[in-house]
This record gives C-alpha cells, sequence and structure tokens, in this order.
C-alpha cells in the first residue's frame, strides 16, 4: 500500500515548530549575551568607582596635609545694636577721628629662637651655633592668646587700641574695619560698629578675624 504525501496542515505545523524553535534559540542568544554585558558593566562600574574612591581619598588626605601647613584663622562676630540714625552724626564723627589713627606700617614680627650646641672631635672643644629664627608666632603684642581675649559685643576701639596699639589699616563705612597686620602678613581684623546714642556714643567690636597666629 503506498503511503500518502503529508497533508498541508502537517507541513504548517512543523513549519510554525521550526519558527518557534528558530525564535527560541535567538532569544537564548541574546539572553547569554546580555548577561555578558551586564557583567562586564558591573566589572568596569566596580572598577571606576574604585578608582573614584582612591583618588578621593588621596584628593582628601593632601587636602588635610595641606590645611596643616597653611595659615591658622579664625573668627566670630555677634550682633551690636547699630546707633539710630539721630546718632549718625555722632557716628560719622567717632569713625573719622578713629581712621586717623591708622599708621600705614606692619607691624615687626615677633620670633623664637632656638640656639644648638654641637661638640666637636675633641671633648674638650663646645661649639655654640647661632641662633636660629623660628617663624613668627605673634606680632607687636598680638598672639592667638591675646585675640582670644578681645571680647565681641563688649569691647571698645579705644579700648583695643590702648592695649594693642593703633591699627595699620583702617577702612570707613556705616562701621569701622580695623587691621593691625604684621610684616610678614601676620593680621588681625576686628569690625566696630557705633552703638548707643549721640550723648553716649561707643564702636563697639562685632566682629573679629585672625589669620596666621599660632
Amino acid at each position: 500500500m503506498q503511503r500518502k504525501p503529508f497533508k498541508k496542515s502537517h507541513k504548517l505545523r512543523n513549519t510554525l515548530i521550526a519558527f518557534l524553535a528558530f525564535i527560541i534559540a535567538v532569544l537564548i542568544i541574546f539572553v547569554v549575551l546580555g548577561r555578558n554585558n551586564q557583567t562586564t558593566a558591573k566589572n568596569n562600574v566596580s572598577e571606576s568607582t574604585s578608582i573614584k574612591k582612591h583618588k578621593s581619598s588621596k584628593k582628601a588626605s593632601s587636602t588635610v596635609a595641606g590645611s596643616s601647613t597653611s595659615e591658622l584663622q579664625a573668627s566670630e562676630s555677634t550682633t551690636v545694636a547699630q546707633a539710630p540714625v539721630a546718632a549718625s552724626s555722632a557716628a560719622s564723627s567717632a569713625i573719622s577721628i578713629a581712621t586717623n589713627d591708622a599708621t600705614q606700617t606692619p607691624i615687626t614680627d615677633n620670633t623664637t629662637t632656638e640656639s644648638s650646641i654641637t661638640s666637636s672631635s675633641t671633648a674638650s672643644s663646645v661649639v655654640q651655633q647661632p641662633n636660629a629664627s623660628a617663624a613668627p608666632v605673634s606680632f607687636g603684642k598680638w598672639s592667638a592668646a591675646t585675640y582670644n581675649s578681645v571680647s565681641i559685643g563688649s569691647a571698645t576701639y579705644d579700648q583695643v587700641r590702648a592695649t594693642y596699639g593703633p591699627p595699620t589699616y583702617m577702612i570707613a563705612s556705616d562701621q569701622l574695619y580695623a587691621t593691625w597686620q604684621s610684616t610678614s602678613g601676620i593680621k588681625v581684623s576686628i569690625v566696630f560698629t557705633p552703638t548707643g546714642n549721640a550723648d553716649n556714643l561707643k564702636l563697639i567690636a562685632s566682629s573679629k578675624l585672625q589669620t596666621g597666629l599660632q
């Protein structure tokens, strides 16, 4: 008995099965390649993150090292009630008089000296080395301690001037900006705000800033 050929429905079914198998195979290939790419991307991200962390840690350490050798700076401020408009002429007069105190000449640095003694090859002869000047730690009557002792909110310009001498530079506006500066650039700056009435007007320290004092 002769075998009948495949029906058209069977051919269509086989074609669909082969097509689905092809699609599934393509999808599997894409999934595998996608996972490999994802793994590679994750590795790249983790590597770049670790590099960035390493760079940032190096930068932070260098910043800390740099700040330890840079000039020391401190500041402090408070609110001081400014003189009313009725006392504006008295305030302008007081500021104008104080402005004339500026010397325009930097103050000489104070230095610490160290002496070292060196023994020669023979125990009997001792040679003393000349004094070596260290970096300035204060100037005039200013140091970190004296700067800290200036009480903002209560210290007046007359009191500060009497204790530490006339300032190097002055700038006048509605307030008085006084700066005591050393020959090496260390400085103390204080802002004085006029307060009180025309009969009892005072220039009160409302903020202060120091740079370089140790």
